[in-house]
């Protein structure tokens, strides 16, 4: 089995949600940025990576993903998605096969780069957001002024680039443009293909992250995030119905850590990248009953029970 992660916010945390953690935790990243998991799920990680084929997924770039020292140190990954699925690392290194693949996907399947910076200039004139990075050459993101976010002209935006082939999210404080041909999902395939695999357990709390979800046999998200927001609480949804159309829009751009509690569903997805057939896949995700920290342990942990059957 392979167990797919993404990392910030679902595996490991920045010193905002440290504050009011009441158990010990541990520096998985030092220097000019930290990031931190429970000490237990550390640990726990370790044990699992070494029953399974851990995967790490996420949306740094291949240098911001080298900071974070306990993978470089204490748990060295075979493979590593990094730039939200735009680079493949093969034993630390990009894989070049990869890499020019996704790049032919992204002339050919997407509006160009300059096309959305354009689209969004018009939005964010008004000063709320910061200077767009160019991401490996994959994608763009920015800093906002969270507070002052014109969230419904942000929906707009996001409609009008997802029919470019472009996802817009904002996780926290930075906001990414992200071409669709850029995913986590595609490059784990590439990864089921070397490793010779098929079983795949997937965690994540990001719209990004959705297709990794979607691919996965079994999936798992925390109590917190874009993910949560929009599949995870019924109450959330009860609460959306009796919105204007408008404000139930604004809400994919909200993070308010709403009340943990649990969810187990199984949803039917079409057209999925691994199903050839375009028929439904019956796909099982869950979401934990806590958030922050504690809920990067419990990820680790479900995904150990998981492999219990299995083992």
């Amino acid at each position: 089995m392979i167990f797919a992660s993404d990392l910030d916010r679902t595996l490991i945390y920045s010193q905002a949600f440290v504050s009011d953690y009441p158990a010990s935790v541990k520096a998985v990243e030092t220097g000019d940025y930290y990031s931190y998991m429970t000490e237990n799920a550390a640990e726990l990680l370790k044990d699992l990576a070494g029953r399974l084929l851990f995967v790490p997924c996420t949306t740094r770039t291949v240098e911001q993903y080298r900071r974070i020292g306990f993978f470089q140190n204490e748990l060295r990954c075979r493979y590593a998605v990094t730039s939200n699925g735009a680079n493949l690392l093969v034993d630390g290194a990009p894989d070049a096969a990869y890499r020019s693949d996704m790049l032919k996907a992204l002339a050919h399947n997407c509006a160009a780069g300059m096309d959305i910076l354009q689209g969004f200039g018009r939005l964010s004139g008004a000063g709320w957001a910061g200077a767009m990075r160019h991401a490996d050459e994959a994608f763009y993101y920015c800093i906002v002024e969270r507070d002052n976010v014109p969230l419904d002209e942000l929906a707009e935006f996001s409609d009008w680039a997802a029919k470019q082939n472009w996802h817009v999210s904002l996780q926290g404080r930075k906001l990414y443009l992200v071409p669709r041909a850029v995913n986590k999902w595609s490059a784990l395939q590439r990864v089921l293909e070397m490793a010779g695999d098929d079983k795949v357990a997937a965690a994540g709390d990001s719209l990004l992250d959705l297709p990794l979800v979607q691919g996965a046999d079994y999936a798992i998200s925390p109590a917190h995030g874009e993910l949560y927001e929009q599949y995870g609480g019924y109450q959330l949804d009860l609460h959306a119905r009796s919105q204007s159309q408008s404000h139930k829009r604004s809400q994919c751009y909200l993070n308010p850590h709403p009340k943990c509690w649990r969810r187990v569903f199984t949803e039917s997805f079409k057209d999925l990248p691994n199903n050839k057939q375009g028929a439904c896949s019956r796909r099982h995700w869950i979401f934990t009953e806590s958030s922050g920290l504690a809920a990067g342990e419990e990820i680790i942990k479900t995904v150990m029970q998981l492999l219990r059957p299995i083992e």
